[in-house]
């Protein structure tokens, strides 16, 4: 056993204290104590070390002052070292055995070095009544360094407990170091980096392994792999809720193994199977990287916080197959969100709410087993840059966007979203101020939407392969390329608008809806019969996109063609059946649509009706040319004498003239000339035919002759002649009709 005045010499030389030859070192822990509390004045600046020594009876230190480093290498202690409210030059317990360290409020000038160490405990302090811990560090302040350098620290809750601990330095749990139960630095105050190297943290029942919750780092943490390729371990949650770290995160070739659902940290969580790194609120002023081969099994809870530069590369695998795999919902990012080519995730992206102040990249990542509905969940979130999908790809749960605001391009050339009877990818109500380009093989197994979008470039869908796409009242500003490489499922554009239409009229699905789609031009077939068999194809039958088609052909000088598809429009509202079934009143309907189609081409092709009109004045003029009907006509002068074509035929008694000198006494001639001497008009068959086909104007001439009806063959012409005035009446109505129709403006 050494007595005091031996360890007082140590101490005055500052030399180690070690056992010769082969004997044991002993130490009375009292002597220890009634030695610290001794004037220091003698004692050599370099303080006590002591090496392979046994201390008995427990190290006591509690309250006191000890100015000078003390050093314990290769120690065994038998009990728990009491350190609570003591102060500290600097204190080294390097290669010992220790039963426990109680150190509350302990102040440490310097370092506090526990390095290859084995401490092990179950110690209850008044600084928690709910869990025990083997080394408790509550309230502390390390002027220094914290130092754990292949330490193995066995607790049966908790390893360590060290709420509100202030550390001047770096804490540095490395290499070897082991903590068997859970590590808890709740707020803890950190002005260097937190160095877990190599670091592994296990708990029992997978609770919380590392709660660094509400904690301050001014420098870095660090979960990496050291120089041997010794993998970091966190076996449990790692707990970064409200926490602040100045510098960077980066975790590389490390393991993260699934834990239970988060409880108590100030935002509700539905995980159920597990989490692994829930950091609600947390703030990183540089970037947070994960790196090298990285499995994480379970979630990675980043929601509310504020970051620079999220970046997982590759090699990283997150698997949290039915939960959120990496959560960010609310977040803020100041630079962009990376998930390098080749990165594997199990479980869904959400990111409702977040700020992306510069690029979404997400090209040939791969994801599987989504929390339902959604694999990736932006739903209301902003992204200033791009969003990259290029060649991703997702099976099961959609992708949605909707709501989001992207300031750039929308890139999802190549992807592949496979979401059978649901929804592969939604931009409903989103605004993209670039372009939005689904093509070179992108694949939407389901359907996309676009509802109410607004694109401020170009929807790209040339080659793409789809399922339904829906695109009601969205507003694409630069036009739209729907050259799809095979026809969709269903296409609805109900209320769309665009400025250029680029497609191929072939590759249209039958059940497609563009009532209300609004285009300004075609970029590709301009051909009417390509547009007529395109709009005749679609079903359900609607008139609008008839119309929109020909004010697009009228606009760009094509008017013939405009008017070809409205000549159709209405040939196909005629065959379109009627919801209450053909009725006469509808039959009657149709035929005079017959006819109006027939005769003028629903007026768009009033020289038929001139045709028309021809022919029958020709027919009339063949008619009054004949002897035979001109044998049947008759004409009246005032007197009642009636005259026929070549002369008078009664004449009446002789009268004096009339008051009005309307008429004349006849020349006593046998039989008058055929204008009956001046009595009565000429006959003249060119102008009679005209005033009776044409009864919008009068020549006097079937007002002066008509045919008589005693005869069967007046009867006859005079028949005729009424059904041609009837239908002269008709057609010459309809061409002024027409005419006046055209000459409206469009």
């Amino acid at each position: 056993m050494i007595d005091e005045a031996t360890l007082r010499r140590a101490a005055a030389t500052g030399e180690a204290l070690h056992a010769r030859d082969g004997e044991a070192l002993v130490v009375d822990g009292r002597v220890l104590r009634e030695l610290f509390r001794r004037d220091p004045q003698d004692l050599d600046p370099r303080g006590l070390t002591l090496e392979g020594a046994r201390v008995e009876g427990g190290l006591d230190l509690r309250g006191m002052q000890v100015p000078y480093p003390l050093r314990f290498v290769g120690c065994v202690f038998d009990r728990p070292l009491d350190l609570d409210g003591a102060e500290l030059h600097a204190l080294v317990l390097d290669g010992c055995e220790i039963p426990g360290v109680v150190a509350n409020g302990l102040r440490v000038r310097r370092d506090l070095d526990l390095s290859r160490s084995r401490i092990s405990g179950d110690l209850w302090t008044s600084a928690s009544t709910s869990c025990s811990a083997a080394v408790w560090l509550c309230e502390s302040e390390i002027g220094g360094r914290l130092l754990c350098v292949d330490t193995v620290i066995d607790g049966a809750v908790r390893a360590v407990q060290a709420d509100r601990m202030r550390v001047g330095g770096t804490i540095r749990l490395l290499h070897g170091f082991e903590a068997r139960g859970g590590v808890r630095l709740l707020g803890a105050d950190v002005a260097g980096s937190l160095d877990l190297t190599g670091a592994r943290l296990t708990r029992p029942d997978r609770g919380l392994a590392l709660d660094l919750g509400d904690a301050t780092i001014g420098g870095s943490v660090f979960v990496i792999a050291d120089r041997t390729g010794r993998r970091p371990l966190i076996r449990g949650r790692l707990d970064l809720g409200n926490a602040r770290i100045a510098g960077q995160l980066l975790i590389r070739d490390a393991d993260f193994e699934p834990t239970g659902a988060v409880a108590g940290v100030g935002y509700s969580s539905r995980r159920r199977a597990g989490t692994a790194i829930s950091a609600p609120g947390l703030v990183v002023n540089g970037d947070v990287s994960v790196e090298g081969e990285c499995r994480i099994g379970g979630g990675v809870d980043l929601s509310m916080g504020t970051y620079s530069t999220i970046h997982i590369h590759e090699g990283t695998v997150l698997a949290a197959g039915g939960e959120r795999a990496l959560d960010l919902t609310n977040a803020e990012l100041r630079s962009s969100l990376v998930l390098a080519e080749g990165v594997a995730v199990e479980g869904t992206l959400r990111l409702a709410g977040a700020h992306v102040r510069g690029d979404l990249v997400l090209s040939r990542t791969r994801w599987s087993r989504p929390q339902a509905p959604a694999i990736v969940a932006a739903e209301g979130a902003t992204v200033d840059g791009s969003v990259d999908l290029r060649e991703a790809e997702t099976c099961g749960g959609r992708t949605t966007f909707r709501s989001a605001t992207v300031g750039a391009t929308f890139y999802a050339h190549g992807a592949r979203l496979r979401n059978t009877d649901g929804v592969a990818l939604s931009l409903r109500q989103a605004v993209v101020k670039g372009p939005v380009v689904l093509a070179g093989g992108f694949t939407a197994d389901g359907s996309v939407l676009l509802n109410q979008a607004v694109i401020e470039g170009r929807l790209d869908c040339a080659g793409g392969t789809f399922g339904d796409v829906v695109a009601a009242s969205a507003t694409v500003r630069a036009g739209m390329d729907l050259h799809w490489a095979t026809a969709p499922d269903s296409v609805d554009l109900t209320g769309a608008v665009t400025t250029v239409l680029a497609d191929d009229p072939a590759t249209w699905p039958r059940r497609s809806a563009i009532a209300g789609f609004v285009y300004d031009r075609f970029d590709g077939s301009w051909d009417w019969r390509t547009r007529r068999d395109w709009l005749r194809g679609m079903e359900p039958f609607d008139t609008g996109p008839y119309e929109q088609a020909a004010r697009v052909f009228r606009q760009h000088g094509r008017p013939a063609e405009a008017e070809r598809l409205l000549m159709e429009q209405r040939k196909r509202a005629r065959q379109a059946r009627p919801p209450g079934g053909r009725t006469p009143a509808r039959l009657l309907r149709d035929l005079r649509d017959v006819l109006y189609g027939v005769t003028v081409g629903y007026g768009y092709r009033p020289g038929r009706t001139l045709w028309l009109l021809g022919i029958l004045l020709a027919l009339v003029g063949t008619l009054v040319a004949t002897p035979a009907a001109q044998a049947t006509l008759r004409a009246t002068d005032p007197r009642g004498n009636v005259y026929a074509v070549d002369g008078r035929l009664v004449t009446v008694d002789d009268t004096g003239p009339a008051a009005d000198a309307t008429a004349t006494r006849a020349r006593n001639a046998p039989r008058p000339g055929p204008c009956g001497d001046g009595q009565v008009r000429c006959f003249d068959p060119v102008f009679y035919t005209i005033d009776t086909v044409v009864p919008l104007i009068s020549l006097g001439q079937r007002a002066a002759w008509y045919p008589e009806t005693r005869t069967t063959a007046g009867r006859l012409t005079s028949a005729l002649l009424n059904v041609a005035s009837v239908l002269g009446w008709l057609l010459s109505t309809v061409v002024v009709l027409s005419f006046a129709r055209l000459a409206r403006p469009a």
